[in-house]
């Protein structure tokens, strides 16, 4: 990965730091993408520290505010000439249900909008770049969610997170449809249940023993083997539009290959997150 650009969104711990820390071993230029400056510029030092690597810096995305991702883009895109992955893996389960000052459910935005409108600002410079690669984190609970109720209160925490796992989904393969022939390549994954704070940000799951996570959950590395299988795999090089799990390829629900349903999200995402025709893919 020696010369390679790489952002990692979420990379202050977890998966996304097991990726970054994984990725600069590998020699690559490595962009912590967080909204922690304290855990971000920390996660920097201890992977240079590990790696060796000084090729890794940290900039700040908020992505539950969308003024934050376009300043993100503006100033990657202002520092760098390329961009070789992208890597949206920033997730949360959050128990409130309540809206950014964008007007969109926080959940879904951390989760969903604001790496959707990141990835569609990036596209001119992962076209620039190809061959380039979009990774996108989702989940098996995928197979749970619907886009009826995306942006509503009505929804349980837990059926939002399912929904905002069916739209990253949707989202990977109608991108890959949108990019097919220009050398990026975009796919999704499930990285299995990971012991990660993505679980401790929930009251209800916080009551799960730690030895339970320990012996019946992944470690967050072994939750980042797809991930960077996805990065870094020649055998991925003309992969697109693919959903795996354990560095497999592997079968997504019958909602996420509805092509129309799709569709109709990009059009829902676009008008949420004041995509501007000149930006569009």
């Amino acid at each position: 990965m020696t010369g390679n650009v790489v952002i990692v969104t979420g990379a202050s711990g977890g998966i996304g730091f097991e990726t970054a820390l994984d990725l600069a071993r590998r020699g690559a230029k490595v962009i912590i993408a967080c909204r922690d400056d304290e855990r971000g510029k920390q996660s920097v030092e201890t992977i240079i520290k590990a790696t060796k690597n000084k090729f890794v810096r940290y900039i700040h995305l908020d992505l539950s505010s969308l003024k934050s991702v376009r300043k993100f883009v503006k100033d990657f895109t202002s520092t760098e000439a390329k961009l070789d992955v992208l890597i949206n893996n920033a997730g949360v389960i959050y128990p409130g249900r309540e809206k950014t000052e964008d007007g969109i459910m926080k959940d879904m935005q951390i989760n969903y909008f604001g790496p959707f409108l990141l990835t569609v600002l990036l596209v001119p410079m992962l076209k620039k770049s190809a061959p380039s690669r979009v990774v996108i984190v989702s989940s098996a609970m995928h197979k749970l969610g619907n886009i009826q109720n995306i942006n509503e209160q009505t929804e349980g925490y837990l059926q939002a997170y399912a929904n905002s796992k069916l739209c990253n989904v949707l989202f990977s393969n109608e991108l890959a449809r949108r990019l097919e022939g220009t050398g990026v390549t975009v796919n999704s994954l499930n990285p299995g249940q990971v012991n990660t704070s993505l679980y401790r940000s929930s009251s209800l799951l916080e009551k799960l023993k730690s030895l339970v996570l320990y012996f019946f959950f992944k470690s967050p590395a072994e939750g980042a083997q797809t991930s960077i299988y996805l990065a870094v795999s020649h055998e991925c090089d003309y992969m697109t539009g693919c959903y795996l799990e354990d560095c497999s390829e592997s079968r997504m629900s019958p909602k996420a290959m509805d092509k129309e349903l799709a569709a109709k999200l990009w059009s829902i995402s676009e008008e949420l997150v004041k995509l501007s025709p000149e930006e569009t893919v």
